[in-house]
């Protein structure tokens, strides 16, 4: 029975690196916070464009993000 549950769901983001090492993570945020758009900090980190928005996510949602990078209506 868990096999059937388990085929009822998709698992999202699998081809996406998630993980940060903290100093990058932390200039990520200071690039950001400073001016840098999402695609050049992507570029400049080798990381896909999506990969730095989740990490300014999780930032964002720790109050560390201080210039804003979505709005809700």
């Amino acid at each position: 029975m868990k096999e059937k549950r388990m085929r009822d769901y998709e698992f999202v983001l699998e081809d996406l690196e998630l993980a940060f090492p903290k100093q990058q993570l932390e200039e990520i945020t200071d690039q950001w916070n400073k001016g840098a758009e999402l695609d050049y900090i992507a570029k400049k980190y080798k990381r896909q464009s999506d990969e730095i928005f989740l990490a300014l996510f999780h930032q964002a949602r720790n109050g560390k993000i201080e210039r804003p990078f979505a709005y809700r209506k």
